[in-house]
């Protein structure tokens, strides 16, 4: 198997007054390819801190982070931003879709942001569209399709570039509970079609079924569940 990701004692702490805050204490993990991870914890344990840094947005106080056989840990940041988007996809609770630009443009983004030819971006964007059913909403605008299509054209952007690993924190968070439910269905079929790498982080235990390991954090320790 592949490693995507492996964490070595990774640590990171906040100071709050007096008081140090140690959200995450020598977190140790190893993500393979294909793998479907879900993290709960209580809140403000540091879950969204630990996916952050796992996508390169934010950093650990010691520790090391290797993705895709590179350590990045300390990577300056423009090496770093063009890493970023070469390896790791990210799916948020609000979509920040681009209003001034349609869904198959909004899709695109990313490899045109890269110096792609725009035809070539448009392209791989409408097969991505044809897959995930929103063929149809291509030449639509943000403010002109519902919750679940837009949550569907992010994981589209967020996939256009063929990322190691696809980032969701609280994905559903902002939809209805048969969205919501709906791209979970769809994370699903994109792993198994895909081989697709999934590091989710959600406060539900439903949607944390999903994912095939399910991790929990809780006082800087990363438990196996």
């Amino acid at each position: 198997m592949k490693t995507i990701i492996e964490t070595k004692d990774l640590s990171k702490s906040y100071v709050s007054g007096a008081q140090t805050l140690n959200v995450l204490d020598g977190i140790n993990i190893k993500i393979e390819q294909g793998d479907f991870i879900s993290l709960m914890g209580p809140s403000g344990c540091g879950k969204s801190t630990f996916l952050n840094i796992i996508g390169t947005m934010d950093s650990a106080d010691s520790g090391e982070l290797w993705i895709a056989g590179q350590n990045v840990s300390r990577l300056p940041e423009n090496q770093l931003a063009k890493f970023r988007q070469r390896h790791i996809g990210f799916v948020f609770q609000f979509h920040y879709l681009l209003p001034e630009f349609s869904i198959l443009e909004n899709v695109a983004m990313p490899l045109m942001i890269k110096g792609d030819k725009k035809s070539l971006a448009l392209s791989k964007a409408n097969e991505l569209l044809d897959y995930l059913g929103l063929v149809d909403r291509g030449h639509h605008y943000p403010a002109e399709i519902s919750g679940g299509e837009k949550q569907r054209a992010v994981i589209g952007r967020a996939l256009i570039n063929e990322p190691d690993i696809l980032l969701a924190d609280e994905p559903t968070g902002n939809l209805d509970r048969e969205t919501g439910e709906k791209v979970l269905e769809l994370f699903q079929k994109i792993q198994k079609d895909l081989n697709q790498t999934f590091f989710l982080v959600t406060h539900d235990e439903d949607i944390a079924k999903i994912a095939v390991i399910n991790y929990y954090l809780d006082k800087g320790k990363l438990f196996k569940r």
